[in-house]
Parts: C-alpha cells; structure tokens; sequence
C-alpha cells in the first residue's frame, strides 16, 4: 500500500512574524465587538441587529500547526464575557446566545469581562469568583443599577477575595462609590498573597 504525500503547504513556508500578522487580522475581534456585547449582554437587541462577527476560527481545525501556533491569539488577545451565574464555564465573544461549549480553548482564555445587575442576588459564591478569575490577564466589571435604591455594592464586595489580576476595570453608573470601585480595581491588580483592607 503506497502512503500519499501531502505536499507542503505554502502559508506554513511564510515567516513567523507573518503567519502571527496573518493570525491576528483573522482571530481578533474588531472594537466595536465590545460595545455590541455590552448591548447583546444586556438584553438590549437581538442577534440579528448585531453586526457581523467576522473571526475565522476554523483556521484552527486545519493542521496541529496551526492551532499550536494560533489558539493562543484567538483565545489571549480577545476578551470575552463570562456567564452571569456559571462565569468562565460558557464564555462568549459576542452574543450569550452562541457560548463557547466545548474545546480546550475556553481554558486559555486570560482576559475577562462580567455584567453584574446590582438589584439581583447573585448566584455564585465569593470562592468561585477567586478560583474563575484568580490571575488573569484582564477583568472588567461592569454593574448596573436598573434605578436609585435598588440594590447595592454587596455583589461587588464578593470580589474583594480576587488577586494577581493583571489590569482590572469595574465600571458602571450608580450603585457604587466610584472610589470603591477605584479601590476594588487595586485589590484585584494586588499578588495573590495579599490582604487588602475593604
């Protein structure tokens, strides 16, 4: 029986630096991913009104090459929504309707971002927050008070347990004291081994 000889391919002849080049315009969203989740994260539209999403994440299937080479883009350089009750177990890059559900991938994701509604009890616990986002890359919190009195910072003070996070950002209208927030941003950022005052 005669094997068949795949002949090499000429994308994996190019350089490095090009095939990374190459990569990156293909398995990085575009900016205005980000505030078209936000809209998507709230309920606010359906998927439909959403503007195309236009990544090439099957580009990974086609050699073991390649999805060495450009998981880590696909995965590391985007940040992507958490779940608001499972949090990384079904994160999203646009849309909560199209989670990532299956594959390695979703384990290589460092950067974050988390909708909290301030007026709903949260359904996670303060040790599942440090163990979801315990040393990442990026964590922005975004909460959000449906009107005045209605709810407080207290979900947000389940927070305080992360550490190691490498650039975090807690937005939001009111609900919370903007220095809070300033202050939750530093506990967070702190080594893990830290003990910040609330």
């Amino acid at each position: 029986m005669s094997s068949i000889v795949q002949p090499a391919s000429a994308f994996l002849a190019l350089p490095a630096e090009l095939r990374n080049i190459i990569y990156a315009l293909i398995l990085i969203a575009p900016s205005h991913v980000v505030q078209s989740r936000r809209i998507a994260t709230r309920g606010l539209c359906s998927d439909y009104v959403l503007p195309p999403l236009k990544l090439s994440p099957a580009i990974l299937r086609t050699c073991r090459q390649i999805h060495d080479e450009a998981a880590s883009i696909l995965y590391g350089a985007n940040q992507f929504a958490s779940h608001p009750s499972l949090l990384t177990a079904l994160p999203y890059l646009m849309s909560p309707r199209q989670p990532i559900t299956e594959g390695p991938g979703r384990w290589k994701i460092k950067r974050w971002y988390i909708y909290l509604r301030l007026d709903v009890d949260p359904r996670f616990t303060a040790k599942q927050l440090e163990h979801a986002f315990s040393d990442v890359e990026e964590l922005e919190i975004e909460y959000f008070q449906p009107a005045y009195g209605y709810g407080d910072d207290s979900t947000l003070k389940m927070f305080e347990g992360i550490r190691g996070v490498g650039t975090a950002k807690v937005v939001g209208g009111s609900g919370c004291d903007a220095e809070y927030a300033r202050s939750l941003e530093r506990m967070l950022m702190s080594p893990k081994d830290a003990v910040c005052p609330s």
